[in-house]
């Protein structure tokens, strides 16, 4: 097996973070990530205003987190060679001057390229991820992981509640007006709070992204991690970027406000995410990975009747936030035990695989809406589901 380019600092290892700190982290995270999900529940509003189909409005939340994928891809490996609060506060500021640029768009293509810009900045959460891991006991890292990840899951579920009320009563302009002003107490409590970053290699920024191939390829637990999370997340965002036409156009015909408020139903959910980082260290990932892939294609199997029942919309909601975010938690913490000095680049290749996934499951599925309606958007999620699980089944027996 090859080896990583050697040129790390030897770890002054950060100081532990309290829970408190962590607390905090969980809370810029979630404030930070709004930025990529209010947009779903007003594009309904954005193809009325901007006299456009649901196939081409699809495309500004495709682009949101094409762009968030792409800045996983350059902007996380920064974090094992420079100051992770410096990074952090620098693109807090690069959000505001995005988040704005979309509120003044003067048409679909302007907004999906500002939509792009601002995905590419928001990655900010997942810089505060492994800052959580590395500033965390071996015995807490996973519970360290989940209190984040259930930050950044609250912010993107309740940002979509937030959005769809204020772009009912103000319009779809407002949601990113809106955005940009929440950045800066956002920026502010960020410096005043994080700790300084402890770099971990002395490494170029071309060896940085040369190193990320080697680490996926040399490591099947990291592989196989970003390839299960990336269908995981694909079956996410196929549900709640077609939820809005889903109230809108079926029998209930709610407005984007309804939507929105989804994200309250959600966010129960999410709280998953903190209860499987402790399952985690407790029962090993691999175990929470296999339950949270059926929990997943489960939940696509009762949202099956989300057209006729809005019980099984509300259960099935709660169902796949609960599998999407404990798969989230557990996959991430098997990536991040392969290499300590690395998890910068580990979460780099870990969250791009997972948000292109994502944006692949919101063009895709948006698709699939147009041309068959509810039905082909569940077909599909259980499919990636069942796909998922073959990939797990096919790991565990070669790692037998």
């Amino acid at each position: 097996m090859s080896k990583l380019p050697t040129s790390t600092i030897s770890p002054t290892a950060p100081a532990l973070a309290s829970r408190g700190k962590i607390l905090m982290m969980a809370g810029v995270a979630g404030a930070v990530i709004t930025n990529i999900y209010s947009t779903q529940p007003i594009l309904p509003l954005i193809a009325s205003d901007l006299r456009v189909g649901l196939t081409q409005v699809d495309l500004v939340a495709g682009a949101a987190l094409l762009g968030f994928s792409t800045g996983l891809a350059l902007l996380l490996p920064l974090g094992d060679r420079f100051d992770r609060r410096k990074l952090v506060l620098g693109q807090i500021v690069l959000a505001f001057v995005f988040a704005a640029a979309a509120a003044f768009a003067p048409g679909i293509w302007a907004l999906i390229a500002a939509s792009f810009a601002l995905g590419i900045v928001s990655c900010v959460p997942q810089q505060l991820v492994p800052f959580a891991a590395v500033m965390s006991l071996p015995a807490e890292r996973g519970r360290a992981v989940g209190t984040v990840v259930s930050g950044i899951m609250v912010g993107a579920l309740l940002g979509r509640t937030i959005s769809g009320m204020i772009g009912t009563a103000y319009g779809w302009r407002a949601v990113y007006g809106a955005e940009a002003a929440f950045m800066i107490p956002v920026w502010i409590g960020a410096a005043t709070l994080l700790p300084p970053g402890v770099p971990t290699t002395n490494l170029t920024y071309g060896r940085l992204l040369a190193s990320l191939w080697p680490l996926a390829r040399n490591h099947r637990p990291i592989r196989e991690s970003m390839m299960i999370q990336a269908l995981l997340w694909a079956c996410f965002n196929a549900f709640w970027v077609n939820l809005a036409s889903l109230l809108a156009n079926g029998p209930w015909h709610l407005n984007s406000a309804w939507a929105g408020s989804f994200g309250i139903i959600g966010a129960a959910g999410a709280l998953a995410a903190s209860v499987g980082g402790r399952a985690t260290d407790k029962l090993g990932p691999r175990n929470i990975i296999g339950v949270s892939i059926g929990v997943v294609t489960l939940a696509y199997m009762l949202l099956a009747g989300a057209e006729s029942s809005l019980a099984l919309l509300i259960i099935g909601v709660i169902v796949l936030d609960i599998g999407v975010q404990s798969g989230l938690v557990s996959n991430q913490t098997r990536a991040f035990a392969v290499d300590p000095t690395a998890q910068g680049r580990i979460n780099s290749l870990y969250m791009t695989a997972t948000f292109f996934g994502g944006a692949v499951g919101v063009t895709i599925s948006g698709w699939l809406m147009t041309r068959y309606g509810w039905m082909g958007v569940v077909v599909f999620g259980v499919a990636l589901g069942l796909l998922a699980s073959t990939l797990h089944w096919l790991g565990a027996r070669r790692r037998s």
